[in-house]
């Protein structure tokens, strides 16, 4: 992973005294909650837990959910849940013309990324599989909230559900009346509020060395794609091949949602074209790479500034 969020820090000052915290596993990760302000955060919790899992048993690939469903019988009347993400994603797939792209499935499953044996395709199997692969092979009907697949296609939310999750889980806490909270699937989706947050941006390289960077968040979320969580598990959509065109992407958005499906696109479009995108969409992040064997870290315009961004030594950054 490319993030670390060791503490809100607020931890000592008017608040943070009455802060809860709690690790559970749910949606294949390992989900940290910590939330702020309330005399008895135990109900609050498993209520923003419940939304998480209500997320994984919709949309998870590795059990049957109503994604699966809906990828088996290729069309069906979805969920309000499965409708915003499937939105979002399509929105997100037309944006990046196809670097992010939900109907990615195919490809996914037949390299190993869905639990069977990793592989390389050979150019036949990857050119068929290819064909059942892209965004307007999806038709969404908003008024019934029937959704049809073409033949072959099928759906993948796994650079997206997350984010989706993490907002869910935050709107939980803040219903519960929490005064702060975070959440953290995994370090790869992060959401808070109420106080700023620390984040070490580790390095995509090695995972014991010292962070590359650090930045500071409030009210935001925070989602990293790297190619550290598991080496060319990204594909780019728009050839089937893994994509190695940035070390990691980080994107600071206001809802996880976004930040998710972003940090996906920015990730395969790489530097120039991943931090436009970026920009016009009204994100801020930056991308980690090699350049003439040197760290770099590229970021969106006036990121430096607006988040408080500082690199180690050796590190050299860029707007």
């Amino acid at each position: 992973m490319a993030l670390a969020c060791p503490a809100f820090l607020g931890a000592g000052s008017s608040g943070a005294e009455d802060t809860a915290r709690e690790v559970r596993v749910v949606m294949g990760t390992t989900a940290e909650l910590r939330v702020g302000g309330l005399a008895d955060p135990a109900a609050a919790l498993d209520a923003a837990f419940a939304a998480l899992t209500r997320v994984d048993d919709a949309m998870s690939l590795w059990k049957e959910s109503e994604l699966t469903r809906l990828n088996d019988l290729g069309h069906g009347r979805v969920s309000p849940d499965v409708l915003v993400v499937l939105r979002h994603a399509l929105d997100v797939a037309r944006a990046s013309r196809g670097s992010f792209d939900p109907t990615i499935e195919p490809l996914v499953r037949a390299t190993g990324g869905l639990g069977g044996p990793r592989r390389r395709l050979p150019a036949s199997e990857r050119s068929a599989l290819m064909a059942r692969v892209g965004f307007s092979r999806v038709q969404v009907d908003l008024d019934t909230g029937v959704v049809t697949l073409a033949p072959g296609t099928r759906l993948d939310f796994g650079g997206i559900a997350k984010g989706y999750a993490t907002d869910l889980a935050l709107e939980a806490l803040r219903a519960a009346g929490a005064t702060c909270a975070l959440v953290d699937l995994g370090e790869s989706s992060i959401g808070t509020f109420g106080e700023e947050l620390a984040i070490e941006v580790r390095d995509p390289e090695q995972s014991r060395a010292p962070p590359w960077a650090s930045f500071r968040v409030r009210d935001a979320a925070v989602a990293t794609s790297a190619g550290d969580q598991r080496s060319g598990h990204i594909l780019d959509p728009r050839t089937g091949l893994p994509s190695r065109g940035v070390l990691a992407a980080t994107i600071v958005a206001r809802t996880g949602i976004e930040a998710d499906a972003l940090s996906t696109a920015v990730y395969v479009l790489g530097a120039r074209k991943g931090l436009r995108l970026l920009e016009q969409r009204g994100a801020g992040g930056f991308v980690l790479e090699r350049r003439n064997g040197r760290r770099t870290l590229r970021a969106t315009r006036g990121f430096a500034r607006a988040y408080g961004l500082t690199t180690a030594s050796g590190v050299r950054a860029f707007e």
